[in-house]
C-alpha cells in the first residue's frame, strides 16, 4: 500500500496568505480542515484558481464555532490507508478543558484517530488501550499545521510551520 500524506489545518481566522502558501507549496494526498475559517478556505481556493493553481487534493471540512452560517457539518469520519479518522473543530466536546469527551466520541464511532482544533495549541495523545490517538495541528493563524503519514494502517504525526511571508 502506498504512503499517504495528509495535511491537517485549523483556525485560520483570516490568515489567507498562509493558507494560500500551504495550498501552493505543500504536497499531500488530502487535507482536513478543522474549522474556524471556512470562508477563508473558500477565498484562498478561489484566489488560487484565479492564478491557475487549483488545490491538488481533496479538502475534508468541518465548521468551527466561528463559522456561523456555514452549512458544513461539525464532525465527520474519513478512512485513509486502513486508518479511520474522526474530525471536528472540538468546541462541541469541550476540548479547552481536556480531550476525554472527544476521545470517547471517536472511540464510539470506531475511529483510530481523533482530529481537533479550537485550542490553537499543537498536541498529540497517542493511542492507549483502545483509545484513539488525539491530534491537534495548532492554529494556522500562528503558522502551525499538522502532517500525518499513513502506510499499511500505521500512522505518524508531526507539525510544520508556514515560513515567514
Amino acid at each position: 500500500m502506498p504512503k499517504i500524506r495528509i495535511l491537517v489545518v485549523s483556525d485560520v481566522h483570516g490568515e489567507v496568505t498562509a493558507l494560500r502558501w500551504l495550498l501552493r507549496h505543500e504536497q499531500a494526498d488530502a487535507m482536513f480542515f478543522l474549522g474556524d475559517g471556512l470562508r477563508d478556505v473558500d477565498r484562498a481556493i478561489a484566489l488560487e484558481q484565479e492564478q491557475g493553481h487549483p488545490p491538488r487534493w481533496p479538502i475534508y471540512r468541518v465548521r468551527g464555532n466561528c463559522d456561523t452560517g456555514c452549512p458544513d457539518p461539525i464532525e465527520a469520519l474519513a478512512p485513509f490507508g486502513g486508518v479511520l479518522f474522526f474530525y471536528t473543530h472540538g468546541h462541541a466536546y469541550g476540548v479547552k478543558t481536556g480531550s476525554e469527551r472527544l476521545a470517547e466520541a471517536a472511540a464510539a464511532r470506531g475511529a483510530d484517530v481523533a482530529l481537533y482544533g479550537h485550542t490553537h495549541e499543537p498536541d498529540l495523545e497517542k493511542s492507549l488501550a483502545g483509545r484513539p490517538a488525539v491530534f491537534n495541528p495548532g492554529a494556522l493563524l500562528r503558522g502551525s499545521y499538522g502532517v500525518i503519514t499513513v502506510q499499511d494502517g500505521q500512522r505518524s504525526f508531526g507539525w510544520r510551520r508556514v515560513p515567514p511571508l
